[in-house]
């Protein structure tokens, strides 16, 4: 693709190493900047709508306003705490989210990392 250019007073044998072989200060912190971005999102992240359209609520059940609305289903929620709401085809449990918005959501939609609500701390 490009033509290097010569130059006759170095020597062909002075470069040591092809170029394509120099190690790239990007290639080799890759890995380690990917294991730091995939640790920071986990600790704030981790947790995930299981269905499409999930309201986001002012409080902890479904007579509340809604606030927004998480159009489609594997979108990363960030849990703040959870509280004991309304029933939700069994499940009491609602989880105060910060990110993609701010409310509540019941945690029968929601796939939490550990499985359990002993992970979060209690509202």
């Amino acid at each position: 693709m490009f033509a290097r250019a010569v130059r006759p007073d170095v020597e062909s044998s002075a470069v040591t190493e092809p170029p394509d072989e120099r190690p790239s200060r990007r290639t080799s912190r890759s890995p380690q900047l990917v294991a730091i971005m995939l640790a920071t999102v986990c600790v704030s992240a981790c947790q995930e709508t299981t269905v499409s359209g999930l309201n986001v609520r002012a409080a902890p059940t479904t007579a509340s306003a809604v606030v927004a609305n998480m159009n489609r289903a594997g979108t990363a929620v960030a849990i703040d705490c959870y509280t004991r709401g309304q029933s939700i085809y069994g499940q009491t449990i609602w989880y105060r989210i910060t990110q993609p918005h701010k409310g509540y959501v019941t945690a029968y939609y929601v796939r939490a990392d550990s499985g359990d609500v002993g992970a979060h701390r209690a509202c």
